[in-house]
């Protein structure tokens, strides 16, 4: 049967998918940024050290990051929509684990592997994202992918710190999790079913829905010659400071403002509920005036480091002031992922490379967000958090700085 759809087809097969792929990404953040959220209260009940407790975040991180890669390349050879389900699938077991055992290092096994069955989602849905919509369809679902990641979230903050950790203890979080991927899976097989009846989607392992002629190879020259190796190191220093921040915030104001971890946490939702407002204005944004994504991730990510210097000198004057700059910071930071690790892998479907490129961008992102969680943690513990607060600014002068050298290059490349 031809991979070709009718205009009919195509738009309903298109309306099922833009509800799956951001329910892809909440599932996705309910089971993956619950450990980091619920670190602070680890901390604190089982008396460990900042650094101790990132381990297995850290460990959870690198294997996303690589797995991120393995699952690129599968994505663009196999049927997408079976990566996915098995990327839910094993998350979904790996959460039910975390509570069971209280031996730390089983614990970081367990979060090890869950990194990797996280790094099974985001390459094939973009693959399949790319491939059954349009340029301007494209850009509407990523930016409600990315919202839809950022409020499961905010659910966690406002559970974890309202209901679980405060009532029970914070077990209840993966508990909560687990059960929340369970249902979208099951949600996920019956519609992606709905969204390709009759019509046999990526029946071919090496062919997208939509058939254009493609471009021979993407050379590693071309590559080069793109600017994307400075790309590459403004997504490790985004990756760095928006899952860097976010990781210790919690944990940061406790020891500098002195309250309780359920507080805490509850005042830390501050971070994803900006960081919706941003991706919904940069998506806006894209949509109406940006042709250039390079540019606009220079822009996003030069006030972001604007933030990072007011954050270092006034950060001790008041913690509502601290939450919010934090929150600004990353929410900018999610506009750079927006722009380099949503619209950019997009550039690369002449060359049928959507998702194995989309692996390799998104695992740069976790091999700052590795080094930045383990990082961050051993530098306050052994310099203080001004340190890391200058460690932060140093960071955003540098994704600032890289992306603004990849303008010009990046155009030429896309153009």
């Amino acid at each position: 049967m031809s991979n070709t759809l009718s205009a009919d087809k195509k738009n309903n097969t298109v309306k099922i998918l833009s509800f799956l792929c951001p329910l892809i990404y909440f599932a996705s953040y309910m089971t993956r940024k619950n450990y980091s959220i619920v670190m602070a209260d680890i901390i604190i009940s089982e008396g460990i050290t900042n650094a101790e407790a990132s381990l297995a975040a850290t460990l959870s991180l690198i294997s996303y990051g690589a797995g991120q890669i393995i699952s690129g390349i599968l994505g663009d050879r196999f049927k997408p929509q079976n990566i996915i389900l098995c990327g839910l699938s094993l998350t979904t077991l790996m959460n039910i684990f975390m509570p069971l055992t209280d031996d730390f290092t089983l614990r970081s096994i367990i979060w090890f592997i869950n990194g990797f069955a996280q790094s099974m989602l985001w390459p094939p849905l973009v693959r399949i994202m790319a491939a059954t919509m349009d340029h301007s369809t494209y850009n509407k679902v990523c930016t409600n992918v990315n919202v839809a990641g950022i409020s499961g979230t905010i659910l966690l903050y406002i559970t974890a710190s309202a209901i679980w950790i405060k009532y029970f203890n914070w077990k209840y979080v993966f508990i909560s999790s687990a059960a929340v991927s369970g249902i979208v899976a099951v949600i996920w097989v019956i519609g992606f079913s709905k969204a390709s009846r009759g019509q046999h989607l990526f029946e071919n392992s090496s062919k997208s829905i939509t058939k254009d002629k493609k471009e021979s190879t993407l050379s590693p020259k071309k590559l080069l010659m793109s600017g994307f190796l400075f790309i590459a190191v403004a997504i490790i220093a985004q990756g760095a400071l928006r899952d860097g921040i976010s990781d210790w915030v919690p944990t940061f104001i406790i020891n500098t403002f002195q309250m309780e971890s359920s507080s805490a946490i509850l005042k830390s939702v501050l971070i994803p509920v900006f960081g919706v407002i941003s991706i919904k204005l940069v998506g806006i944004i894209n949509g109406k005036f940006v042709k250039d994504e390079v540019k606009a991730g220079t822009v996003t990510f030069g006030i972001g480091f604007i933030g990072c210097l007011l954050l270092l000198f006034i950060y001790k004057e008041n913690q509502y002031v601290t939450l919010i700059l934090a929150a600004i910071i990353t929410g900018f930071m999610h506009g750079v992922n927006y722009f380099l690790i949503c619209i950019v892998p997009a550039r690369f479907e002449k060359y049928n490379a959507v998702s194995t490129m989309s692996g390799i961008i998104n695992s740069l992102t976790y091999v700052g967000s590795a080094a930045a969680t383990y990082g961050f943690g051993a530098i306050s513990d052994n310099f203080g958090w001004n340190t890391v607060l200058i460690s932060w600014a140093a960071v955003a002068l540098i994704g600032t700085a890289c992306c603004f050298v990849a303008i010009r290059p990046w155009k030429r490349f896309v153009s």
